[in-house]
């Protein structure tokens, strides 16, 4: 992987030298310190991730990132700045996929940039970063997600200034209290109260939701073509509750917020597609439901990338761990052999379970059957399939 560093924080870049030799020698690293020297190095050979200062001393960050994006639109392009006010102007516009407010250190920058790692195959991540990259308009986080993770690492915040924060969006909270009362109660007990539902919740679990439902309501141009993200959300939440009762059922009950979030984010990739202004996508999902072709594959055959990997590199562009990252990416293909609780294939397994169903229609992969690798564990695969036979998988 080839990172280009653009600043004059001698300090910063000696350090960042030294972790990522120390780390990763086989992260080739570059450095420059004005904007024309980094076009210079861009112009003899791509580079994976561009990391540059917002001030330069010969052009502002802004206009490096826009010529960079129409140079090597695959480039992850992250900027540093001294205020966030601008970020969401620069993320409108396209042209940069992460605002860090300095000061950071080396070791934070590299483990932001462990984030991105999320593909084995380098020939697929060039394809995905080029096309999340060169998107019109990159979907940016939701201002209230932004919000709650600023309030998330006070070491005194309550859950009821979280309640607070949910509660400025109704939209949202009405979500929590309807995904608290399905999730964790029974019908004669009901929670009524932001602050337990968020307490029942979890903090993982409840910045999943505010992703999902923030990105679905904040995206109006373009809209989703041949899209029903009402349907797309009943399923990733029936997803989500399956999946999170595989690892209860494992007895990983500490995987419990990440497993219902992983489900709830899934098919994330799929909003990023059907936002495509050709109308390509609509064709895509009409085809899908008329024929027994994987929409995997047709995602394929006309844009060179799936919703899967889409949505993978969003989440990871976005600063979700690896380890949140991968099963999303996998979700249609888990691999034989998973270290830890095999998170990839119980998300699958979940998928394929509430794929059939004419609620969903076309959103999992239950119209074309279980990946071979789920049943190679035939104990294991008959434990989950009696647990979900019982998932009734009722509205949130």
């Amino acid at each position: 992987m080839r990172i280009l560093l653009v600043g004059q924080d001698a300090n910063l870049l000696a350090e960042t030298r030294r972790a990522f030799w120390r780390d990763h020698r086989g992260w080739e690293t570059l450095f420059a310190a004005s904007g024309a020297e980094a076009l210079q190095l861009l112009g003899r050979d791509p580079v994976d991730i561009l990391v540059s200062d917002m001030r330069l001393p010969d052009m502002s960050g802004a206009e490096l990132f826009h010529e960079v994006r129409g140079i090597e639109p695959g480039t992850v392009r992250i900027a540093l700045a001294d205020h966030a006010t601008a970020e969401w102007e620069e993320k409108a516009e396209g042209d940069l996929h992460r605002l860090l407010v300095k000061p950071v250190s080396a070791a934070f920058l590299q483990g932001v940039i462990e984030s991105l790692c999320i593909e084995d195959d380098d020939t697929s991540v060039r394809a995905v970063r080029a096309f999340v990259g060169g998107l019109d308009r990159i979907p940016s986080l939701p201002s209230l997600y932004s919000e709650l993770l600023a309030l998330l690492q006070r070491q005194d915040v309550g859950m009821g200034e979280v309640a607070r924060l949910i509660r400025k969006d109704l939209g949202i909270a009405s979500q929590v209290l309807k995904v608290a009362n399905s999730v964790h109660c029974s019908a004669d007990r009901p929670v009524r109260e932001i602050g337990q539902a968020a307490a029942m919740l979890g903090i993982d679990s409840l910045r999943s939701l505010v992703l999902f439902r923030g990105l679905i309501s904040g995206i109006d141009s373009p809209r989703p073509q041949g899209l029903d993200l009402e349907q797309l959300w009943h399923h990733s939440f029936q997803v989500a509750t399956g999946v999170r009762k595989l690892t209860v059922l494992e007895g990983e009950t500490q995987l419990a917020d990440l497993a219902f979030s992983v489900g709830l984010l899934h098919d994330i990739g799929l909003v990023v597609l059907a936002t495509d202004p050709s109308g390509r996508y609509h064709k895509v999902l009409t085809q899908a439901q008329s024929t027994r072709i994987p929409l995997a594959v047709l995602e394929q055959e006309v844009y060179g990338v799936d919703h899967t990997q889409v949505g993978a590199h969003l989440l990871s562009l976005w600063g979700l761990p690896p380890s949140f990252c991968r099963p999303v990416r996998e979700h249609h293909a888990p691999p034989l052999v998973e270290t830890g609780f095999p998170l990839s294939a119980a998300l699958h397994l979940a998928d394929v379970r509430h794929g059939g169903g004419t609620q969903v229609g076309l959103f999992a992969d239950g119209r074309w059957g279980l990946h071979p690798h789920v049943l190679a564990d035939a104990e294991r695969f008959a434990r989950w399939k009696a647990c979900l036979s019982g998932d009734t998988g009722s509205d949130s």
